[in-house]
């Protein structure tokens, strides 16, 4: 684990030297945005994680130019006892040929694991989105770790979505994914809902999640999840 630690380290500080040499970094002070959410129900990469349960998010990130660090929380219900996460993220913004691209990597620990359980891990997350003149963005995101939390090694996560603002306030979504998993319990999934701006910050979500995978346990079935979600 310390190997993927001081990778994250050396990556991410070489990422905000090239950066800072090549005149990325435009602004001369920190930009400071978070998120706090509330759903029925987890849900991450289309699987559940709480168990039926409701969830609660929280989010804080501090951005200068193109760099960005961040901290993350959300509450679990998983085996063993395991009852949130904890994440610490460094990454890179930009635009390319008018493209937004993000790359990010993530320190995550899974909170009140069993005794010889790993819970430490590093995951990797690439983003490549574009926004249209008629509202639609297209997106595709990959998230790679080769030392999973468990008995799990690899994993890896492609998705591809499809938003269409309807309107300032109302937007449509789907997106498609699959997920390969080392040793076992790989699956494909899909999600489509609809987003809708109450106020300026503050957004209400309403998705359907399903996989091709019901028979490897209750948490790839199908599910309709109510998300709010805050800005600040």
């Amino acid at each position: 684990m310390s190997r993927h630690i001081g990778l994250l380290a050396g990556v991410s500080s070489l990422i905000f030297l090239a950066g800072a040499q090549h005149g990325l970094a435009q602004t001369a002070d920190w930009q400071v945005s978070g998120t706090f959410a509330v759903a029925s129900e987890g849900v991450s990469k289309d699987v559940a994680e709480t168990a039926g349960r409701g969830q609660l998010k929280g989010a804080i990130e501090a951005a200068r130019g193109p760099f960005f660090i961040g901290a993350q929380w959300r509450n679990l219900h998983e085996a063993g006892g395991i009852d949130g996460q904890q994440e610490y993220v460094l990454g890179l913004k930009g635009q390319s040929a008018g493209f937004d691209l993000d790359f990010s990597g993530g320190y995550k620990i899974k909170n009140n694991a069993p005794s010889g359980f790993d819970a430490h891990f590093v995951e990797w997350q690439a983003d490549v989105s574009r926004t249209f003149a008629n509202g639609t963005t297209v997106r595709v995101t990959d998230v790679y770790t080769s030392d999973a939390p468990g008995a799990t090694k690899g994993d890896n996560w492609i998705e591809a979505g499809l938003s269409q603002a309807i309107s300032a306030r109302w937007s449509l979504s789907g997106a498609v994914g699959t997920r390969s998993r080392t040793p076992k319990d790989n699956y494909n999934a899909v999600n489509f809902g609809t987003t809708y701006a109450i106020l300026p910050r503050t957004k209400i979500d309403l998705r359907y999640y399903d996989t091709d995978r019901h028979d490897a346990g209750d948490a790839l079935k199908s599910r309709l999840v109510l998300q709010l979600m805050q800005n600040f």
